[in-house]
């Protein structure tokens, strides 16, 4: 028996040690004979991407959506999406009309064990599969780091990677626990259904300048990728990746799929006036022209795009040289779309496919830059709308295809509470950001899939009075009751006025201390006063104004954005009084205007009015549905949500809030266990009375339900026609 166990221990050992050994030295054994190579699946052809399909040789145009590997409740590394999950939003991708899904990196083997049984299930109806377009991604950590591209945890660790992504999308694996991947016993070949592989989702220009001055290595001559002589350091590092990727896969398979590297508009190969670079923080540019691929390869190579605002108006900023240069795609160009002509740029500077494998609009309601006129409808306080969304979707797919792209992959099929944007960074906690859904952070609004917080509807902001009916008022007074709740996204409260408006003062006020540290009793302008130190104080208007001030001592927007801005320190220099009876506007910084001058600088960013609300209906199923709609009254009854960040909270799931900003010289969480408001009129005799609302913390137990966004349904209706 002993013998038994140490003979079972040492084959486990060496099993172990093959597996590290053999994707860490590339070591394998060739499966398949010596067979010639095929192509896969996919090929190109000139400037296009074909495949075969019912015996056919057809154009193929990627119409997909990239997926993260998050749901409420966890961090997009813990991979905590299940089987079944991805298999129903595979079925709900191609009922929209997509053909394909596009992932940032190695998932975790059930993720293809769902693609290859929904895909399975498709071919055994006679449906067409759901195809998947393969990324890797470099860690960030790589790419901060002092060392160059050619670094182990850079080059040679993509190397690995892509051995691994082959091997992965074979079923042909054992991987190990990874932070930044994928692991498990991967078994399912997925390869038919996979397009390509994508080297990248980002780069960090600073990393391929640093690269391009670091010692000169002779440039890359290999079977199936070149370096031109035009290339620079980092491109020449990119033909050797390739190169290597091609080679692993045609030596241990036998075939070849689709592949490309990642782009975006701060690396492209364009030169922009000098003063625009350096706003754009342009340190670099990657051309994949310089790039050549060789005539042993079957399959081919693409480019995938990443889209964001960056500068609509970019051709217009080409240096005078790189007109001269560009001067025979130029002429004709269109400047009208959403991005001034920058696709149609794209699709004639390229000699193989292009594709914007990363694009998107948000519905939540943060925003980071000021609407401009060809990107929707943006008010001043709040996003797009899930309606706008999908038409601002609609109208960019319309000019990829008129731009002669061919793909698009929208960003992104679900929300992600885990994301967060530069303006609303500071006033969170990074780490506890998958726990609750901070609707102020433009970047968790991307997806066509939203997460509603509970697994039913708590409140939906409509003004139906059934949720709150056999409650008990949290406030009674004269002029009627309040009544309050709260879940992972928002504050929720009910007011029901004792006669309608017509007989009602010209305003309510409800008063809310969030903080023991600071505050005031009273408010400077208006004539009303408090029973204990308010720090926010809402104001509804009329039946369809309302609008949530701060006192200015509890600003958040001055702790965090002051010193970048108006270049005074926000904590020794005119601090405000504790008790200071100015309220002001809640405030979210924007990008500055897209009209570049020479006296660009954070001076001149623009401020959103985020507490101004927004009237209207929050119920998906009503025809007049609004979803940036903050409150709604009718029948004498007013509906409120509040985002937990309009209310200074820094963590609702654990009840912290921003502490003293001046005794922290910066923003640092305090935990409260509970909050004060009152409910009065402009008519109140004397103080508004306050009652302490008992917070209610779910630390990671996040409970939540899926809905289908309006832009999915816009989206739907355009692609089911292609």
């Amino acid at each position: 028996m002993k013998k038994y166990l140490i003979v079972s221990i040492v084959l486990i050992l060496c099993g172990v040690g093959w597996i590290y050994v053999s994707s860490r030295f590339s070591l394998y054994i060739r499966l398949g004979g010596e067979k010639p190579v095929e192509a896969g699946p996919f090929w190109v052809e000139g400037k296009e991407i074909y495949h075969e399909m019912n015996g056919k040789q057809e154009p193929f145009w990627m119409r997909g959506v990239n997926m993260e590997s998050f749901i409420p409740g966890h961090f997009v590394t813990d991979y905590a999406v299940g089987k079944k999950q991805y298999q129903e939003w595979f079925g709900l991708i191609q009922e929209m009309g997509a053909n394909t899904v596009r992932i940032p990196t190695i998932y975790d083997s059930g993720f293809y064990d769902a693609l290859y049984s929904y895909n399975k299930q498709r071919e055994q109806e006679g449906k067409e599969p759901l195809y998947l377009l393969q990324a890797l991604w470099v860690t960030d950590y790589a790419q901060d780091s002092r060392e160059d591209a050619y670094s182990g945890n850079f080059y040679g660790q993509l190397q690995i990677d892509m051995r691994n992504a082959v091997d992965v999308m074979y079923g042909n694996i054992l991987l190990p626990f990874a932070k930044t991947r994928g692991s498990g016993w991967y078994r399912s070949d997925v390869s038919k259904w996979v397009i390509g592989i994508t080297l990248g989702t980002t780069w960090r220009g600073d990393t391929s300048a640093y690269t391009n001055q670091m010692e000169e290595k002779p440039l890359h001559v290999g079977t199936w990728f070149c370096a031109s002589e035009d290339a620079s350091q980092f491109e020449n590092m990119m033909a050797g990746l390739l190169d290597t990727l091609v080679d692993y896969e045609s030596k241990r398979y036998g075939c070849q799929h689709l592949v490309s590297i990642a782009s975006e508009p701060v690396t492209d190969p364009f030169d922009y006036e000098n003063l625009i670079e350096v706003q754009l923080e342009k340190y670099d540019k990657i051309d994949a022209e310089h790039i050549l691929v060789q005539d042993s390869v079957l399959s081919g190579f693409f480019i995938s795009y990443k889209l964001y605002d960056f500068c609509p108006d970019s051709l217009e900023y080409l240096s005078q040289t790189e007109q001269r240069r560009l001067s025979h795609i130029l002429p004709g160009i269109s400047r009208n779309g959403s991005y001034g002509g920058y696709l149609e740029l794209l699709g004639r500077y390229y000699s193989v496919p292009v594709i914007i494998g990363d694009c998107g609009y948000s519905s939540s309601r943060g925003i980071t830059k000021e609407a401009e006129g060809t990107f929707g409808g943006r008010t001043p306080s709040h996003g797009l709308t899930e309606e706008e969304q999908g038409e601002a979707l609609v109208k960019l797919y319309q000019e990829c295809k008129g731009a002669g792209l061919s793909g698009m992959m929208i960003s992104d099929w679900q929300d992600n509470w885990s994301q967060t944007d530069w303006n609303i960074y500071p006033m969170t906690d990074k780490e506890r950001e998958p726990f609750w859904h901070n609707v102020q952070s433009e970047a968790q609004g991307f997806g066509l899939l939203s997460f509603e917080p509970g697994e039913e509807p708590l409140v939906i902001v409509d003004g139906d009075s059934s949720e709150w009916a056999g409650e008990e008022p949290f406030i009674s007074n004269e002029w009627g009751n309040l009544y309050v709740r709260q879940d992972e996204a928002y504050l929720y409260l009910w007011l029901e006025r004792a006669d309608t408006w017509e007989d009602m003062p010209e305003q309510i006020y409800i008063p809310m201390d969030i903080t023991p540290n600071s505050g005031s009793k009273s408010c400077r302008g208006w004539d009303i006063a408090f029973e204990r130190e308010a720090d926010f104080l809402l104001c509804l208007e009329g039946e369809a104004q309302g609008q949530i001030l701060v006192q200015d001592y509890y600003d958040s927007w001055r702790a965090a954005w002051n010193q970048r801005i108006e270049h005074v320190d926000a904590y020794t220099i005119d601090i405000p009084r504790k008790d200071s009876k100015n309220f002001i506007p809640i405030q979210m910084v924007l990008d500055s205007t897209p009209v570049y001058s020479a006296d660009w600088n954070l001076r001149n960013a623009k401020r959103a009015d985020t507490g101004r609300l927004r009237f209207g209906i929050a119920d998906a199923t009503d025809r007049e549905y609004d979803s940036q709609a903050d409150f709604y009254t009718v029948g004498g009854c007013t509906e409120l949500r509040i985002p937990w960040a309009l209310l200074n909270f820094q963590d609702p799931s654990r009840g912290v809030i921003h502490d003293d900003y001046y005794q922290h010289y910066g923003i640092e969480g305090q935990k409260v266990n509970e909050i004060y408001l009152g409910f009065g009129t402009s008519q109140e005799a004397g103080e508004i009375p306050m009652t302490p609302f008992s917070l209610k913390s779910w630390g990671r137990g996040v409970a939540y339900r899926q809905r289908l966004k309006q832009s999915y349904y816009i989206l739907q209706k355009c692609w089911g026609q292609e």
